[in-house]
């Protein structure tokens, strides 16, 4: 099956390419909740959230940012 599968897709243009790959992540997007988050991600999270609690000071909005540099 998958050899048959893959044989299918490279018979693909890009275009559909890019359609079935949108299609495939929907499908997974749709049950965020199966899709399991790695040790190192949760970590990697903390500290920046850690990060961005010791420095609200030093911050500003996007919509400030925005304002002032784009």
């Amino acid at each position: 099956m998958e050899d048959t599968l893959t044989k299918q897709i490279k018979k693909l243009n890009k275009s559909e390419k890019l359609l079935l790959v949108e299609a495939i992540w929907d499908s997974i997007a749709a049950e965020p909740e199966d899709v399991p988050l790695p040790e190192h991600h949760k970590t990697i999270l903390d500290e920046r959230l850690k990060t961005l609690d010791e420095d609200i000071e030093k911050g500003e909005s996007w919509d400030k940012f925005r304002k002032n540099y784009l």
